[in-house]
């Protein structure tokens, strides 16, 4: 388990392999940003205590898109009666996990040691065999007034046809989810920000497209789903990632 302070209020919390973040709003509560693998339940109640907060504390949970290792704390959270955001493109996503679809088959990246270690383990921490998806409340563009931390919401099409960036201005923040990625499929080590594989994302070419979404977005600190902290801000890091490319 991993927490870590990234800037004030907000922490970095999951494992080597995935990521999931704590925003602290002082006496507005707690909001999570994404939810990891669901065996990542278990680290929830140490994870808020290791930052001085409670279980009832937690007031929402905001999802960057609707992949199991981005979802999988849901429902344990829906039994805290947290309130669960995600966009509606990513509904029927999240209900049924098997149901994803990208645009290359993922298997031939098997053969990338840090791919396949990912699959072990999301495989051990029970992407298999995940709790039903509660209801959710629909992300929206723009400012989301009513959730702690005042998240503005860029709906960002390609890695999911619902992944969206979140900013929390006020601390700084963005949160990218898997539109920009900061470890490399093949050894796991940080890189700098590039788009998911062709073999993760929906349409590699529409991520791409959405990279020129966020350009306006002020906030410096760029925070993934997968990798450490950007600290360059939005636009470097899609000017990064259109260079690179996809692999």
């Amino acid at each position: 388990m991993t927490v870590k302070k990234i800037s004030a209020g907000v922490w970095r919390a999951g494992t080597f392999f995935v990521n999931w973040y704590l925003i602290d709003s002082g006496q507005d509560g707690v909001t999570l940003v994404d939810a990891g693998l669901p065996g990542y339940h278990r680290q929830l109640v140490n994870t808020l205590k290791r930052i001085g907060r409670k279980p009832e504390d937690v007031r929402a949970l905001v999802m960057t898109h609707g992949h199991i290792d981005h979802i999988g704390m849901a429902p344990v959270l829906a039994d805290w009666r947290v309130q669960l955001y995600l966009h509606p493109e990513d509904t029927e996503l999240a209900k049924n996990p098997r149901s994803n679809k990208t645009e290359k088959s993922p298997i031939p990246y098997l053969r990338y040691p840090a791919t396949s270690a990912f699959v072990a383990h999301a495989v051990i921490k029970g992407a298999l065999r995940p709790r039903r998806m509660p209801s959710t409340h629909p992300l929206t563009e723009g400012e989301m007034s009513d959730i702690p931390g005042r998240p503005i919401v860029t709906h960002t099409p390609g890695h999911t046809d619902g992944s969206c960036v979140l900013e929390f201005r006020d601390h700084g923040v963005a949160f990218v989810g898997d539109l920009l990625c900061m470890a490399s499929p093949v050894t796991g080590r940080s890189v700098d920000p590039q788009i998911q594989t062709r073999g993760s994302n929906r349409s590699s070419a529409q991520a791409i497209s959405s990279l020129e979404l966020v350009r306006d977005v002020e906030s410096r600190l760029v925070l993934p789903g997968h990798g450490g902290p950007w600290t360059e801000g939005v636009a470097a890091a899609a000017d990064s990632a259109k260079r690179i490319g996809c692999r």
